[in-house]
């Protein structure tokens, strides 16, 4: 994986967290639980291939 590509990654991964954090913060459930696909969806794409 390329450096800009695993910087991109890690800016988007932190942000999504951050803004679940936030959410949960001011009570809003349903938009906190809400970015939890796109922590899986980055896990599929970035999760090493075996074979």
């Amino acid at each position: 994986m390329k450096k800009t590509l695993s910087l991109l990654l890690i800016v988007l991964v932190l942000a999504v967290v951050v803004f679940g954090t936030w959410q949960l913060f001011l009570g809003n459930f349903e938009a906190a639980f809400s970015s939890a696909p796109f922590l899986l969806l980055l896990y599929f794409v970035v999760r090493p291939q075996r074979g």
